[in-house]
């Protein structure tokens, strides 16, 4: 029956995917629809989480690279990217993400996460989005909005930093009044109680990464 045939294929997966999270997985075979649906649902976050962990960690290992030497090649990214089965959008993706093993590594840390977060709107963003050359300037001023304000004194160099990613994402020149409103973006104060909730966040996920062995 095509729902055993389901069931079994999902608690192969299942498997697979407690190997990368680090926890047991559960043998038994689905018996209902129900339990099926319930079962995939949560494979499927856990996957989202898995891959948008991994994400995460190859942009931060690309910013934070010299220049032409980043462990992660370009193909590994588009891969896990919300464009990655729409050849022009994907193509978008991989201009960023080349653009940015070009560039030299990012000491400031603040600069750092603040182009981490411009590149991760790009690799996260729907495919309509990225070839949207308007929608994907909106996506990433918005993430960098979220992101706490940088010191003063590096602040410009975050927003050339992102007026790059935005004309690497668009291959159009970045204009006045974008530069304004990526410089209004970057020294947007976060709110300070969205901070906290970071914070802890940050340290809770770091206990269940070590739990999981991370």
């Amino acid at each position: 029956m095509r729902l055993e045939d389901l069931a079994v294929r999902l608690v192969a997966v299942e498997a697979k995917v407690a190997t990368l999270a680090g926890y047991g997985a559960n043998p038994e075979i689905a018996t209902s629809l129900e339990e099926l649906n319930a079962r995939l649902g949560l494979l499927e976050c856990t996957v989202e989480i898995l891959v948008a962990n991994k994400t995460q960690e190859q942009i931060q290992a690309i910013v934070a690279a010299p220049a032409d030497s980043a462990p992660v090649a370009v193909e590994e990214v588009v891969a896990l990217s919300a464009s990655a089965d729409v050849p022009a959008a994907a193509d978008i993706v991989a201009n960023v993400v080349t653009a940015q093993i070009e560039t030299v590594a990012i000491e400031n840390q603040e600069v750092a996460a603040i182009v981490a977060a411009a590149v991760a709107a790009v690799v996260a963003a729907d495919p309509e989005v990225v070839t949207d050359p308007v929608a994907i300037t909106a996506a990433i001023t918005e993430a960098i909005t979220e992101m706490p304000a940088p010191a003063t004194e590096v602040a410009a160099e975050a927003g050339a930093a992102v007026a790059e990613i935005i004309a690497a994402a668009t291959g159009e020149v970045v204009a006045p009044e974008v530069h304004a409103e990526i410089a209004a973006s970057v020294a947007a104060q976060a709110d300070p109680a969205l901070d906290d909730i970071e914070a802890r966040l940050i340290a809770v996920e770091a206990k269940a990464d070590s739990l999981l062995g991370k």
